[in-house]
């Protein structure tokens, strides 16, 4: 029995000091940046883990951001808050964007900022394809990771917290790839993303927005694993837009400035979503964001009311020439792919919102519009005519594409929308 007992002695002893050793170096290395943070330059490259959704949250609590970036990858990537469009008593600022983030992640990452310094000033990305009623939460996000319940009351979550950052085996191979990593930094301090891009590589564009046009409909429209698309349920309900609808709120009750803008996807986007017979999807997806705002506002009518632009569609910008067969590394002057564009597009965005103007930098003038239940029907109109000069203008990428998406589309069931009550458990 004594030997037994002193086996069991040595063996706790040992995990305890394994345990030690890893928190030792997770606190060490600090793979989230959360024992060790900087003194904050926005501009500044740092290392964040693939636990973007943790990194961030904390970095929300060290920050208290004043003005705050809200909405998807596109976002994250494009729209840089350090624009000097913003009013700029409200600081500092952060993009919180995040990956694949549905709306409910976003209410909760707002939702977590407003707990630990209300915003004054928000900028929120709108995407068509997080509002499919079978788009999924992201497999990293963790309730544990907020400072408040989804009804608002504060919750403790640091022992969940501590766990994590500290004694779990994934924070211990953040940490090594910390170590190991040999770029100059995966994000700047101001939570936008840093584009990787490969020195000396040459990139083929063209096969970058046509392959993006072709998973975006299995991996993104139509996530798995049941590959389907649903803008409203049987009862013409859509639980999407109550997020929305309460971060608008909350922001209202906070008095704080508010500007939404829909994305400006490449066309090659839109061009899917007519092969797969969506446009209409589309549209109701406007129409019903112009009412959700358009409502908001109307209840709050002593505030200034928060407008939503529109930069997607077929304008100047968006149509912008996909690289030719012939020159298919032929740079692209905006977009990374259909749904991902680089900052200076991102630049231009905000000018449009922020009615600043940039010496030498202009903004195309039929990029961005301010939507409204008065002037939707006539842009769907003006779109509609834009689409079949677009699609008469470049009709061999038109046939590629067709060919490229039916391929996909044979491969994925249809779904009834109109009866969805079990499928959405």
């Amino acid at each position: 029995m004594k030997d037994h007992i002193k086996f069991l002695i040595i063996f706790f002893l040992s995990v305890s000091q394994v345990l030690l050793l890893i928190a030792a170096i997770n606190w060490w290395v600090d793979p989230y940046g959360i024992f060790h943070p900087d003194e904050y330059n926005p501009q500044k490259s740092i290392w964040m883990s693939k636990q973007l959704r943790l990194a961030k949250a904390y970095k929300l609590k060290q920050l208290k951001p004043q003005g705050i970036v809200m909405g998807t990858s596109s976002s994250q990537l494009g729209i840089d808050p350090e624009h000097p469009g913003w009013n700029k008593s409200v600081y500092p600022r952060y993009n919180i964007s995040l990956t694949g983030a549905s709306p409910y992640e976003t209410l909760r990452y707002f939702q977590h900022s407003q707990a630990v310094s209300p915003p004054r000033q928000i900028l929120i990305g709108l995407d068509f394809v997080v509002f499919n009623l079978f788009y999924p939460l992201s497999d990293d996000f963790k309730e544990s990771h907020m400072v408040v319940s989804p009804e608002g009351s504060s919750k403790d979550h640091l022992y969940d917290n501590f766990s994590v950052t500290l004694f779990s085996l994934a924070a211990f191979k953040a940490s090594q790839k910390k170590l190991f990593y040999r770029g100059k930094g995966t994000h700047y301090s101001n939570g936008r993303v840093i584009p990787e891009e490969k020195e000396g590589a040459s990139r083929n564009n063209r096969l970058a927005l046509m392959n993006s046009a072709t998973s975006f409909v299995p991996k993104l429209l139509m996530p798995p694993p049941g590959h389907r698309f649903c803008l409203y349920d049987e009862m013409g309900s859509n639980y999407n837009f109550l997020y929305l609808r309460k971060i608008l709120t909350i922001a209202k009750e906070n008095g704080a400035d508010v500007r939404l803008f829909i994305q400006p996807t490449h066309v090659y986007l839109l061009e899917v979503l007519r092969i797969l017979g969506m446009t209409e999807d589309y549209k109701n997806w406007q129409k019903e964001l112009i009412n959700l705002v358009e409502d908001i506002n109307n209840k709050y009518s002593k505030t200034r009311a928060f407008p939503l632009w529109h930069f997607g569609g077929y304008n100047s910008v968006t149509m912008t020439e996909v690289p030719p067969a012939e020159t298919p590394n032929r740079s692209m002057l905006w977009y990374w792919d259909i749904g991902h564009y680089n900052k200076n597009l991102g630049d231009l965005i905000q000018d449009r919102i922020f009615s600043f103007h940039q010496p030498g930098r202009l903004v195309p003038d039929d990029f961005g519009i301010q939507i409204s239940s008065k002037n939707i029907a006539r842009h769907h109109s003006t779109q509609k005519i834009k689409q079949g000069e677009y699609i008469k203008t470049y009709p061999k990428d038109i046939k590629k594409l067709i060919e490229r998406v039916n391929s996909v589309k044979k491969n994925i069931r249809p779904s009834n929308c109109n009866q969805l009550a079990t499928a959405i458990q």
